[in-house]
C-alpha cells in the first residue's frame, strides 16, 4: 500500500483527506495545535517551519505522497502580516518541495481562486492568467509555482471551501488564523440566534471539503498531475450561498442580512468573481463533483455524527 503523509491533518481539509485516504493508502500526518483522534494513522505534532523536524519527519515516513493543507488562509490576516503569510506559504513551501524532491515523492499543494483579480465576466479557467490583488493570493501564485516546477506534481484551487469540522477541534484556535470555514461560522452564529451581515457582491463556487478530498484522492490514484480547479457548476452569491445553507438545516434566514464588502469595512482588496470552471476535470478524469443540494445533505450529516459524538 502507498505512503501519503499529510500537512495539517486537524484543520478541515487534512481532516476529511485523512478519513476518506484510510482505506487506500498507508495515511501518515502532522498537526499543529489541533490533534484529531484518529487511531488509524501515525501522527506527529509539528509546525511547518521547524525545518529539521519536517526533514527527519519525512525522511523516516519516506512517503510516496504528501499533500500541503496548513497554510495561512485568513486573507484579511496575511494582508496585515505580509512577512509571516511569505514565510508560512511560500519559503516553508519551498523547504517542503525540495524535501520531496530529494525523497522523490509526489507534492500535492491545495491553493485558492484568490490567484486572479475576480474581474473576468465568466468562471476562471486552468489558463487564465493569474492576477492576485492581495497577499494572500500572491502567496498561493508563488507556492504553485514553486510546486509545479516539477512536472509530476499536482497543485488543486478552490473557491469558498467549506465543511464540518468535529466541535472538539474547531474550539481549538487554529495556526491558519482562521478558526473555522465560513459555513461552519455561519452555522454557530443561526444556532445562537445571532444576527450576521453577509456580503452580496461576491460570487463563487463553494465546494464541500468532503468533495475536495475525494477529488484529490481521484487525481492521486490517476496518477495525473498538473493544475486542476476543483468545483461544482454552481455560480451563487455569498448572501445567497447562506439563505440555502440556512433554510436547508433549518435556521431562521431573517438573521441574515445583506451588504457590501465596503459596507462590511474590510481592510483588504478581494475580487468580485471567485468562481472557477472545473471542465478540465471532469472531462478528463471524468471525476464528477456534488451538487449543492448533495453537499448540503453530506454537510448535514456530518454536523449531526459529530453531535451525537
Amino acid at each position: 500500500m502507498k505512503k501519503l503523509f499529510i500537512f495539517g491533518i486537524g484543520g478541515l481539509v487534512g481532516y476529511r483527506i485523512s478519513l476518506l485516504a484510510k482505506n487506500k493508502f498507508e495515511v501518515f500526518g502532522s498537526y499543529n495545535q489541533r490533534k484529531p483522534n484518529f487511531e488509524f494513522m501515525n501522527m506527529q505534532k509539528l509546525n511547518i517551519s521547524d525545518e529539521n523536524k519536517v526533514k527527519k519527519i519525512l525522511t523516516s515516513v519516506n512517503p510516496d505522497y504528501v499533500i500541503i493543507t496548513s497554510a495561512l488562509s485568513n486573507v484579511d490576516y496575511c494582508e496585515s502580516h505580509k512577512e509571516e503569510a511569505e514565510k508560512v506559504n511560500v519559503r516553508d513551501v519551498k523547504k517542503i518541495f525540495d524535501l520531496c524532491e530529494q525523497i522523490g515523492c509526489k507534492l500535492i499543494q491545495i491553493s485558492s481562486d484568490s490567484v486572479f483579480d475576480g474581474t473576468k465576466k465568466s468562471s476562471y479557467l486552468e489558463d487564465d492568467n493569474p492576477k492576485p490583488i492581495n497577499v494572500y493570493g500572491k502567496t498561493k501564485l508563488d507556492s504553485e509555482k514553486i510546486v509545479l516546477k516539477n512536472l509530476n506534481n499536482l497543485v488543486v484551487r478552490a473557491s469558498v471551501l467549506y465543511g464540518w469540522l468535529p466541535d472538539y477541534l474547531s474550539k481549538i484556535p487554529s495556526s491558519s488564523m482562521k478558526d473555522k470555514n465560513f459555513v461552519q461560522w455561519l452555522i454557530e452564529k443561526l444556532t445562537i440566534q445571532e444576527d450576521v451581515n453577509i456580503i452580496t457582491d461576491e460570487i463563487s463556487s463553494p465546494i464541500l471539503a468532503d468533495d475536495v478530498a475525494n477529488a484529490i484522492i481521484h487525481l492521486i490514484l490517476g496518477k495525473y498531475s498538473g493544475l486542476y480547479h476543483l468545483a461544482p457548476p454552481i455560480q451563487i452569491s455569498r448572501f445567497d450561498f447562506s439563505i440555502k445553507v440556512a433554510k436547508y438545516l433549518e435556521f431562521n434566514e431573517k438573521l441574515i442580512h445583506p451588504v457590501t464588502n465596503m459596507e462590511l469595512g474590510r481592510n483588504v482588496i478581494t475580487g468580485n468573481n471567485k468562481c472557477l470552471d472545473s471542465s478540465k476535470m471532469q472531462n478528463k478524469t471524468n471525476f464528477k463533483f456534488l451538487g449543492l443540494d448533495e453537499s448540503l445533505i453530506n454537510l448535514k450529516y456530518n454536523l449531526e455524527q459529530d453531535k451525537k459524538c
